[in-house]
């Protein structure tokens, strides 16, 4: 289950790069250069049945609403011209985290029971995902992240407590914020993603509780987040719950 930690997901820095100064350095940094932020334990944000403030995107906007129409489904949904046109194909991992395509978009058919499209890569980095019951890691980054769902169920966590998320729903994580979302439904879990006035992924950095590894208050946060895990919905920390994913 390792490998789907890089879904969903779905940790980077802030949108735009810091500069460094000083008379020979004039340079942007890049994410991997940066500092690692503390995380906050959780999103303060609920699911709810509207668009977020901070989620409002027009093109997003678009996506839903033809999806709510039935004009577009996993298979027909298109990307925009910032994905190079080879790119422009259903996504899954395979055992040794090597992406590879699905054909005919069938989750089935992926060896993690998971895949996602990448729809938009500038003016904002947009997505969709489409996942079977499976467990994910703990993560943040710098950049905010929306989820509207498509189909299916979830519990993620919102408020230090994990919600159930639903199809139809809408979901703010802040930057910085530790989020989490475990499919623990048979129905599955499907949702577009995007990060609000945040383009180009490939400038993002992900964190996961390795990378903050000795950051005593960022251990002690992700410390917090499986005990809410074990609180709420039974589960050890990510890597321990095979026996229950299998079933």
């Amino acid at each position: 289950m390792m490998k789907l930690k890089m879904l969903l997901g779905v940790a980077a820095l802030a949108s735009t790069t810091a500069v460094a100064q000083g008379p020979q350095c004039n340079h942007a940094q890049l994410p991997f250069q940066q500092m690692t932020p503390v995380p906050y334990d959780s999103t303060p944000y609920s699911p709810q049945d509207t668009m977020p403030e901070q989620c409002s995107n027009p093109e997003v906007e678009a996506y839903i609403a033809d999806w709510e129409a039935g004009k577009i489904d996993f298979t027909t949904i298109k990307a925009n011209d910032s994905i190079a046109a080879d790119q422009r194909f259903c996504k899954t991992l395979d055992d040794d985290g090597n992406i590879s395509e699905v054909k005919d978009c069938d989750r089935t058919k992926s060896p993690v029971g998971y895949i996602w499209k990448e729809l938009s890569d500038s003016p904002v980095v947009i997505g969709i995902t489409d996942g079977g019951k499976s467990d994910h890691a703990p993560h943040f980054h710098g950049q905010p992240e929306c989820y509207y769902v498509v189909n299916g169920e979830g519990q993620t966590l919102a408020d230090n407590q994990f919600k159930k998320l639903g199809t139809g729903q809408y979901f703010y994580i802040p930057g910085a914020t530790i989020h989490n979302t475990p499919i623990m439904s048979e129905k599955g879990l499907g949702v577009i993603y995007w990060y609000p006035n945040n383009a180009h992924f490939d400038g993002f950095k992900y964190y996961w509780r390795k990378d903050v590894k000795n950051l005593r208050v960022a251990e002690e946060a992700f410390d917090r987040v499986d005990a809410i895990r074990k609180r709420d919905l039974n589960l050890g920390p990510y890597g321990t719950n095979e026996a229950f994913f299998k079933k």
